[in-house]
């Protein structure tokens, strides 16, 4: 199957819906085959919109369960079962479960780096990390809260990460003055002395409430009330940073070569560690430019630019992106993504922030990832432009009037 094919996929789907109802029979089989159509179609990507629909079947009674960030999903399918001549009984929740959150379907991370995983489990996989101050949309409460963030990423967080809040708490903590960490580094203090008890450590990217100076401090409130000072060296208030942001190519791959080093993390995006898409994450971020999560995201994104007949078309800050072909029906599969630098030299993450080349005669050279590599993908000039390059000054989470994004 081709990849223009795959794209016309779930509209097929909903054309067979409409006009030939026998595809779908009416057993508990072709229940499933209808619920994956419209999963198709609504929730492509698992990762970002969810439809996890549980059937079970009593004679002409199909009772439904599980969760959706869908209402179209959710009233598209029952309204063809209806239409097939089966009696739904709706258990299919919608997220976020306003109810159940007694309203707080908003929240703020309240650790310097977060970690959110498959499953409300500590040893389950984790899949992504998040910020220090960072909105976070609260979709479902178990013992941990299933969230997504302002890239669109659902997962499961510790009830501890989290600061739940109504759309008017965070309305206020996003209209509050703001310090934006710029140090890889740090910590807050209890006191404007060093020597204090700390409080947190902080990354690079966090955000804290900015209340006033101390000496050589910011005075600072976290999104759960705490307070503490950090060092002025460390952070720049919001405005201030906003103001003296850059995002041009030589400042992007100056920041990229600051994190050399950093040792790979799977999930991780962060200064603490980071795996490759989560390094592109990252750098970007700190140049206030918030970019799909995952590699394969990623690689979607953009200009696509061709590799084939060389790199004379590929320009440094462009990423670069590593896997399998598309061959014998089955679509490219991206496993890797990098940032060129130019003169076939490129950084990424892979066992720590590391250089590698495309020519043989440098000592870098790369011959794995040269075999694997499959197309670059221009995003620099799309910020702003496509609705899943944004900033903190334009994503709707950290706008004056939360609102859910718009894709």
């Amino acid at each position: 199957m081709t990849r223009n094919t795959l794209i016309l996929w779930p509209w097929l789907c909903l054309l067979a819906l409409c006009f030939c109802p026998a595809l779908f029979a009416r057993t508990e089989s072709g229940i499933g085959q209808l619920v994956d159509s419209i999963r198709l179609r609504y929730a492509p990507d698992g990762r970002t919109e969810l439809f996890q629909v549980r059937v079970a079947v009593e004679g002409d009674t199909v009772r439904l369960g599980g969760v959706t960030t869908s209402a179209q999903a959710h009233d598209e399918l029952l309204r063809l079962l209806r239409l097939r001549g089966w009696h739904p009984v709706d258990g299919l929740r919608l997220l976020p479960d306003t109810a159940a959150l007694e309203g707080r379907t908003w929240g703020v991370v309240r650790l310097s780096v977060c970690n959110l995983h498959s499953r409300p489990d500590h040893s389950s996989e984790m899949l992504t990390q998040a910020l220090l101050g960072m909105p976070v949309r609260v979709l479902q409460r178990d013992d941990w809260y299933r969230v997504q963030t302002p890239d669109g990423y659902i997962a499961w967080v510790h009830r501890a990460g989290v600061q739940p809040m109504t759309a008017q708490e965070l309305s206020a903590w996003n209209r509050a003055d703001k310090l934006v960490v710029t140090a890889l580094f740090g910590l807050v203090y209890s006191l404007p002395d060093a020597g204090a008890q700390p409080v947190s450590d902080v990354v690079s990217g966090n955000r804290l409430e900015l209340l006033g100076t101390a000496g050589g401090f910011y005075h600072v409130r976290y999104p759960d009330g705490r307070t503490g000072y950090l060092p002025l060296s460390a952070a720049r208030p919001e405005a201030q940073w906003r103001q003296a942001l850059v995002q041009d190519v030589p400042s992007i791959l100056r920041t990229a070569h600051m994190l050399m080093g950093i040792p790979y993390l799977w999930a991780g995006t962060s200064a603490k560690g980071m795996d490759c898409s989560g390094f592109v994450r990252t750098v970007l971020l700190m140049h206030d430019i918030i970019i799909p999560r995952d590699a394969s995201q990623q690689a979607y994104v953009g200009q696509r630019v061709d590799v084939a007949s060389g790199f004379a078309g590929v320009q440094p800050g462009d990423l670069l992106f590593f896997g399998t072909p598309a061959r014998d029906g089955r679509r490219e599969r991206i496993v890797h993504v990098a940032i060129y630098l130019g003169g076939l030299r490129f950084i990424h993450a892979q066992g720590d922030v590391r250089l590698g080349s495309f020519d043989p005669a440098d000592p870098l050279y790369d011959d794995f990832n040269l075999r694997r590599l499959l197309f670059a993908v221009r995003v620099l000039p799309f910020v702003g432009r496509l609705p899943q390059l944004n900033t903190t000054a334009t994503n709707s989470f950290y706008a004056p009037v939360p609102a859910p994004l718009p894709w």
